[in-house]
Parts: C-alpha cells; sequence; structure tokens
C-alpha cells in the first residue's frame, strides 16, 4: 500500500530547512575561494548538498526534520538516479542557463543582419521581457505547489519527483498556506504584467525612431547636435564620439560595426542635406 502523499505543509517546511543549511553551506564556501568567484558558491554549494543526500537516495536534513521521502510519480518507489541527477542540476543551475540561453539567442539576433529592424527590435524586446519573468516563474510554481501540494523545486516537478510522508501530519497548518499561494499568484503575475507593459512602451517608442538619420542635425544614440558626423557600414549616421565610444552595434537597426569600419565624413554637414 502507498504511503500517503506530502501535505504542502511538511514539504514547505523541509524547504525551509534544506534552504538555510545550503545557505550556511554557502557562506562557509564564500569564504575558501575567491572573491570574483564568490557568486558560483550558491549552486555549487546546493549541488554538493544534495549530492550527498538526494543522489545518494538519502533524505536531506529537512526532509528527515518532516518526516517526508522522496519518491516517484508511481508513488510506490523511490525516484530513479537520473531523475535525481536532473533535479539537482535544474534546481542548482536551472535559472542561470535560462538566463544564459536568453542572452546567447539576443546576442545571435542583434548580428543577424538579414532581420528587418522592425523585427529585430520586436524579437529583443520579447527577449528582455522574458528575461525579467524568469524569477516568476519560480514564483508561479511554487504558490502553486502551496495551493495543490507537490514539491516546491521545478525541477522535482519535470522529472516526475514527488513526496510522501511516513509519520503524522498536523493538519491545522495547510488552510493560510492557500492563501499564501493565492497571494504570491498574484504577485507573480503582476510582476509579469508590468515586465511586458515595459516591453509593450518600449515597443511603442521605438516606433517613434526614424529609419534614417541623414537629413537630421541630432544624433539618434546620443541626441546632441551631429558636429562631426561618422557614417556606419550600414548606411545610418551618428557623431565621432558615439561611433568611436560605447557603441558596438547601430542602436538603429542594430547591426554590429568594428572601428576600423567607422567612416569620418570630412566637410559634410548633415544639415545641409
Amino acid at each position: 500500500m502507498a504511503l500517503p502523499e506530502a501535505q504542502p505543509a511538511e514539504v514547505l517546511r523541509a524547504w525551509q530547512k534544506d534552504d538555510l543549511y545550503e545557505k550556511q553551506l554557502a557562506g562557509s564556501l564564500a569564504r575558501l575561494i575567491p572573491s570574483h568567484y564568490a557568486s558560483k558558491a550558491v549552486p555549487v554549494s546546493s549541488l554538493l548538498y544534495k549530492s550527498f543526500t538526494t543522489l545518494k537516495d538519502l533524505q536531506t536534513l529537512g526532509e528527515e526534520y518532516s518526516g517526508i521521502v522522496q519518491v516517484d510519480d508511481t508513488y510506490h518507489k523511490l525516484p530513479s538516479f537520473s531523475s535525481r541527477l536532473l533535479s539537482i542540476l535544474l534546481s542548482a543551475f536551472g535559472e542561470n542557463l535560462t538566463r544564459r540561453l536568453l542572452s546567447h539567442i539576443e546576442k545571435q539576433v542583434e548580428r543577424n543582419a538579414t532581420l528587418k529592424p522592425e523585427a529585430q527590435n520586436f524579437i529583443l524586446v520579447v527577449l528582455k521581457a522574458l528575461n525579467n519573468i524568469v524569477p516568476q516563474v519560480e514564483s508561479i510554481h511554487r504558490a502553486l505547489s502551496y495551493i495543490t501540494g507537490g514539491p516546491l523545486q521545478i525541477g522535482k516537478t519535470v522529472t516526475g519527483i514527488n513526496y510522501v510522508h511516513v509519520r503524522p501530519a498536523a493538519a491545522a497548518y495547510y488552510a493560510h498556506l492557500r492563501l499564501l499561494g493565492v497571494v504570491t499568484l498574484l504577485h507573480a503575475f503582476i510582476s509579469c504584467g508590468q515586465s511586458f507593459y515595459q516591453a509593450k512602451k518600449h515597443m511603442d517608442d521605438m516606433k517613434d525612431f526614424p529609419n534614417e538619420v541623414d537629413n537630421n542635425k541630432s544624433c539618434i544614440a546620443c541626441l546632441e547636435e551631429i558636429v562631426q558626423p561618422c557614417v556606419l557600414i550600414c548606411g545610418h549616421m551618428f557623431c565621432m564620439n558615439c561611433c568611436y565610444g560605447a557603441l558596438e552595434s547601430c542602436p538603429l537597426c542594430r547591426t554590429p560595426f568594428t572601428k576600423n569600419t567607422v567612416v569620418p565624413l570630412m566637410n559634410y554637414n548633415p544639415g545641409t542635406m
């Protein structure tokens, strides 16, 4: 006979305990490694902690404290080694890998000269909006776990890992978790809505930008008067300070360029054309 499914309160209590121990381990690890690697301490500590517990078919300290055990989707067997390994990697590095993937796609779009400027700007704005809502995806999943039960980590949900409890649970703690889940869900949806609203507002602002600036006296990049005009390989013109400054791609069409391809226009006044 299968053991009863663990209630949200037990799962939350176990997660809080494990998170505390992982943070303590990360703090100790950060003091041992060079300061420029300190940001890696949190995912590495999570990987180490779960490798010596979950990966070895042992309860974590939080799971032992709450009296729950990980099982597969049949609720009759322990999760397979591959499921446990994948869930650990997703929990430790999932958000970072997602952000890196979005950044890589963004750079590829910026370097793609075949896309029209309008399509390119639209894709870049959408990618930036997705990058902003990555943390909210975890919040939404956690809120649903508060309401309906199940693991709090997305990695465990993806791999089909769940929890059963091996000792009686106190039923008095569950009602307020559903309320917390609803509030968390609303907050996450509002945050996502704000991100998409900012993206739409940015797209509307981009529509006001001219596609050509040859007949404009102002530099689109710095909004100052073009005193020493330079033209890029895409044909758009900006001031010399911007072209030889921080710009690495055209602000209008996103075409990348190098400093040696910038062409200064001598004895040319944009206002005379």
